[in-house]
């Protein structure tokens, strides 16, 4: 291979890794897009893989939990304790977060006389929860309540500065399944969709 023909490969795969870096990073910032005001940690925009003793001390943190509704009274999420318990964390100016509550919606609906309760944890202030879910109200209500975790919930530095580890979600939307018995069974970062969501669901009904 001549120098010259070197030289031409080399920058030809130099331009095709920055387009495909480029790419990507336009992907990643058009799916985690915020308004003005509003940030994640860079730290928060990853899950790590957790151990089963660290999923299951995730799960037990949510457990303790006690959140004020949107009326202002405290709910326990241990009361939901021996259902299937889905719990999203999710944000009245988080797109992804806002698109999948119809399908929370749904599958509450069809599920919830087996046992099925979801709950919807609100990272965001509990006036712009009141607003979002008042313009639902005529057209999409929800089927499940809306607990209010607060904007503060999200950390400026790290997850561990956040002293409720009940309330640390890696990004939004985030999502967390919990069997019967109060395992861990499933977690999804990102928006999750019916055709996901409901198999998860029967097989833990089945069990």
């Amino acid at each position: 291979m001549t120098p010259g023909r070197a030289l031409l490969l080399a920058v030809l795969a130099g331009v095709l890794t920055m387009a495909t870096v480029g790419l990507l990073a336009y992907r990643l910032a058009s799916h985690d897009a915020l308004p003005p005001g509003d940030s994640i940690p860079p730290g928060l925009r990853t899950m790590p893989q957790l151990s089963p003793a660290e999923a299951q001390a995730e799960v037990d943190a949510i457990m303790a939990l006690t959140l004020d509704d949107l009326d202002g009274r405290p709910q326990a999420i241990a009361q939901w304790r021996g259902k299937v318990l889905v719990v999203n964390y999710w944000a009245s100016w988080c797109q992804p977060c806002v698109e999948e509550m119809p399908a929370f919606s749904r599958l509450q609906n069809r599920y919830a006389a087996q046992g099925v309760q979801f709950v919807g944890i609100g990272i965001d202030d509990l006036d712009k929860m009141r607003r979002f879910a008042a313009s639902l109200a005529d057209s999409t209500p929800l089927a499940y309540p809306l607990l209010v975790g607060g904007r503060d919930a999200i950390p400026n530095a790290i997850p561990n500065a956040i002293p409720n580890a009940g309330l640390q979600p890696k990004a939004l939307p985030y999502t967390v399944i919990i069997g019967r018995d109060g395992r861990f069974a499933d977690s999804h970062l990102g928006r999750l969709d019916e055709a996901r969501l409901a198999p998860i669901i029967e097989q833990l009904l089945g069990q």
